[in-house]
């Protein structure tokens, strides 16, 4: 079976704008679902068809921010205040095993499309309710504000410059929040044959995501603190070095095995090997450690470098850009193509990044 039929058959409604939920409804689609997208057609639509580079000409006069969260769904301009359009949309509930929203409570009281609407127009429908804090919290959750609220900004940047992610990362692991509900949602009925709704938060999504900054603190009451691309934790990782002709590469050494590895590539001696011959030591000693790492990497070709690192199996990365990265073959089976954007080059990044292989007879054993 291929990907795109995994879900065929499956009628989802899509309540949602902006990124997270639509993020969902673009997964699914992927996998074959009927997606049917409502947006406000009096107000333009989702926010996101505006939010164009500067000079972007736009794909159907939509911006590549909206299509990278929209690919294959079948999109309705409602006025959510006419009667004929809110029916035309109860139909389309009625008929659906999904529903995925990101109304505020108090939008969909005086829209008409509560929760308890949803349940009684389709009791068997899944429901999805996308919410920036709880779902009573009249407070609007954009992926910014959640940065800055879940602790993620504060130890983003530098010293003296914080930044964001440059990614709305948040969305993006509510989406997989999403996601994930849904999936359980479908798993549950086929067991019980009831349908339960799920609340997701902008918020506790953002908090889930903290992992070991989170514990760092929870255990040992270590506030993290902006570190650029280094690691609390490990070092060198995240330390970036630059080769003689101008490559930078990523260091990712997560043990001291590796380490050892790293050190013999650049002919450390041994009392530099003992000098930081364990991770707490290196943590310590990071600063001595990255001007070492600097003057001893640019007198390599990075040719030369990534072979070496390659053959010992010691971890690393090539800084790249977008252009490097979509460039890249291994990049090619996660594009891609709208066949309804009307242009050559519309083309966006799969929601989708695992595969189905089905074990041959001999292998099943």
């Amino acid at each position: 079976m291929e990907l795109k039929e995994v879900l065929k058959g499956l009628r989802v409604v899509e309540l949602a704008s902006v990124l997270a939920g639509p993020l969902a409804g673009s997964f699914l689609a992927e996998l074959g679902a009927e997606v049917v997208k409502i947006e406000n057609g009096p107000a333009g639509g989702d926010v996101t068809r505006t939010w164009k580079l500067e000079g972007e000409v736009g794909i159907n006069n939509a911006s590549a921010y909206y299509h990278s969260a929209n690919f294959g769904k079948k999109v309705l301009m409602c006025d959510l205040k006419s009667e004929t359009d809110k029916a035309s949309i109860y139909s389309y509930i009625k008929d659906c095993d999904i529903v995925i929203t990101n109304y505020q409570k108090a939008t969909a009281e005086k829209l008409g499309i509560t929760i308890n609407v949803i349940r009684k127009l389709n009791n068997d429908a899944i429901i999805v309710q996308l919410n920036a804090f709880e779902y009573d919290d009249p407070r609007p959750g954009y992926d910014l504000v959640m940065q800055a609220e879940s602790g993620f900004i504060s130890m983003c940047g530098e010293k003296d410059h914080l930044a964001k992610m440059p990614v709305a990362m948040i969305d993006v692991i509510a989406a997989h929040q999403i996601k994930e509900a849904v999936l359980l949602g479908l798993l549950q009925k086929k067991m019980t044959g009831e349908a339960n709704v799920f609340h997701v938060s902008l918020y506790k999504s953002a908090l889930s995501a903290l992992v070991n900054q989170g514990t760092n603190y929870l255990m040992e009451n270590h506030v993290a603190q902006p570190m650029g691309t280094l690691h609390p934790n490990i070092a060198p990782y995240g330390e970036v070095v630059v080769t003689a002709d101008k490559i930078p590469i990523m260091l990712a050494i997560g043990s001291d095995g590796q380490f050892d590895k790293l050190a013999k590539i650049l002919q450390w001696s041994e009392a530099a090997l003992e000098f930081y011959a364990t991770n707490q030591l290196r943590i310590q000693r990071r600063k001595e450690l990255q001007a070492e790492l600097l003057d001893s990497v640019k007198t390599f070709a990075s040719y030369n470098l990534i072979d070496l690192l390659e053959r010992e199996n010691v971890p690393f990365a090539i800084v790249k850009n977008m252009k490097d990265v979509l460039s890249d073959p291994q990049s090619s089976s996660m594009v891609l193509i709208n066949p309804i954007a009307g242009r050559n080059d519309g083309k966006y990044i799969s929601n989708v990044a695992f595969s189905i292989a089905r074990l041959e007879a001999n292998e099943s054993h």
